[in-house]
């Protein structure tokens, strides 16, 4: 399959075909390998599968946002190039009348307005369609359809979004949304705990297996308990992050001299997960049971041993408190690492199967990071965080998402463990306008309000309090170095305000934009 790749009229001087895969008629990327010619503007795709198929890669949009887009699904034609601002514009269209129709605005709506852009949109592309011979002019009339087509699919997804608030707020369950952050600070001023404590109404505790056991049936409690001993006297409710995860950062050294040996190391699991469940009970009511399984496998688990290593970490926090809740914790949800990594499960599959294998959970969580440099990090847009989200929900299961997070710069941060010496401008994508303290805000409140119009959406994480100290994602914290407020708490107290009118105590936001979504 091959494109010709214009942007501005003009072929890029190079594309990040790092971050650029295909995907089937399902959404499950697809191995491929990808030549790119900049003198030509040629985009040669080479699949092994046949049938069907979209390419996904990062584009400019006019009006500054530069997103992971993808194509309409479509057939190998040879060495006839498909014009790539064309087809993304088309495969938008597509996925705006899907949601359309799944959203129930199949016969108008939810605007007129909408419903006029739409018409313009098909407009541009039946003009562009008819002149593909004249790829410059085109291109022109597609990425101007795309632009649209990308304004209007946000509209629609935010549309959908107060219509789904509404319902929840008329039911009485708006209120029942948490909002919670990563709690992994070891040195935290009094300040700094008040603005915890007056964000949220539940912190996250990593219970890393390294630093609990650094040696083996050697445990180091410490932090763990003072840290819960101060949340629950705060009042805050307290879930145990993190319990399992195949990752080398995550699993103690010792482990490895079981490498081998399945079963030992599956007992080891069982032990680890009981003892931080018993030694909790009562007072951590939630647990991420499994973290990231279907992609950080470090020790080449066959697919059944994933599968059993899962269902012996949710059986023992249910074991240890049958009344505890157990969220299967899912990272990448799009699932871009899989169409390089074929011993990996892709997240939704991985979820499918551990339903069908009986696997006892109560919730399905989703980390979701936007905005920097890194293999499933590139920013999407809001309709597809939408129809994302849709797609788990549908599983049947309530969905928390465990651990959010965008930039709020675009310098370096050594400090960030993903991205942060390679941060810049462009890397990760862009939201209308490079990343700054105000766009993180607005996208903060932007993607709250998406994910509190879900009926199955029960909790919202940010995984960043601070940028004071080490944190994960680059620009990610709420709070500043100095441990002053970003505008992106402010706006957080303005969330929580408006679904708990009374809870939200502390300083009043000031010289802060409330837009409406």
């Amino acid at each position: 399959m091959t494109f010709k790749v214009l942007v501005g009229g003009k072929p890029p001087a190079e594309l990040d075909l790092d971050s650029t895969y295909m995907t089937s008629l399902e959404g499950q990327p697809v191995r491929a390998r990808f030549q790119y010619v900049p003198e030509t503007g040629l985009l040669f795709c080479e699949r092994r599968e046949e049938g069907l198929a979209a390419l996904n890669l990062p584009w400019p949009v006019r009006g500054g946002s530069r997103l992971m887009l993808r194509t309409a699904l479509l057939p190998d034609r040879g060495e006839k190039p498909y014009l790539a601002a064309l087809e993304l514009a088309r495969g938008r269209l597509t996925e705006v009348w899907r949601k359309k129709d799944d959203w129930g605005y199949i016969y108008g709506g939810p605007s007129e307005a909408i419903e006029e852009e739409i018409q313009k949109v098909k407009m541009l592309l039946a003009r562009a369609q008819t002149i593909q011979d004249s790829s410059l002019a085109a291109n022109d009339l597609a990425e101007e359809a795309l632009g649209r087509a990308m304004s209007v699919g946000e509209r629609l997804a935010l549309a959908e979004a107060r219509r789904g608030m509404g319902q929840r707020r008329r039911d009485g369950e708006l209120g029942r949304v948490d909002f919670g952050c990563i709690w992994d600070s070891t040195d935290a001023p009094p300040r700094a705990r008040e603005r915890f404590g007056e964000a949220f109404n539940y912190a996250t505790v990593p219970m890393v297996w390294r630093d609990i056991e650094p040696r083996e049936h050697e445990y180091n409690w410490k932090w763990h308990d003072d840290w819960i001993h101060w949340l629950e006297a705060k009042g805050l409710a307290i879930k145990g992050g993190s319990l399992v995860r195949f990752a080398d950062r995550y699993l103690p050294d010792w482990v490895w001299i079981w490498e081998n040996d399945f079963e030992t190391i599956r007992d080891a699991v069982f032990d680890h997960v009981e003892q931080c469940v018993q030694r909790y009970r009562g007072r951590v009511d939630h647990w991420d049971a499994a973290t990231g399984l279907h992609v950080e496998n470090c020790m080449n688990f066959s697919l059944d041993r994933v599968i059993e290593v899962t269902r012996v970490c949710c059986h023992a926090v249910k074991r240890a408190d049958p009344s505890a809740q157990v969220v299967l914790d899912l990272v990448t949800p799009w699932g871009e690492y899989y169409a390089t990594n074929q011993r990996s499960i892709w997240p939704y599959h991985y979820a499918e199967m551990c339903l069908n294998a009986g696997v006892t959970f109560d919730a399905i969580g989703l980390e979701m990071f936007f905005g920097a440099k890194g293999q499933g990090y590139y920013l999407r847009d809001m309709l597809a965080v939408s129809d994302l989200l849709d797609r788990f929900g549908a599983l049947g299961k309530p969905v928390h998402l465990t651990a959010v997070g965008t930039p709020s710069g675009t310098s370096p941060d050594p400090g960030a463990a993903v991205g942060g010496g390679d941060h810049g401008t462009e890397a990760g994508g862009i939201w209308h306008q490079p990343w700054d303290e105000s766009v993180q805000a607005d996208w903060l409140q932007t993607f709250y309000h998406v994910a509190m119009g879900k009926p199955f959406v029960r909790a919202i994480s940010w995984r960043d309090f601070s940028d004071h100290q080490a944190h994960y994602f680059p620009h990610g914290g709420l709070l500043r170095k100095d441990l002053q407020p970003k505008i992106a708490y402010q706006r957080l107290l303005g969330l929580r305000q408006e679904i708990w009118p009374d809870a939200v105590g502390g300083e009043e936001p000031s010289n802060v934009l409330w837009p409406e979504i």
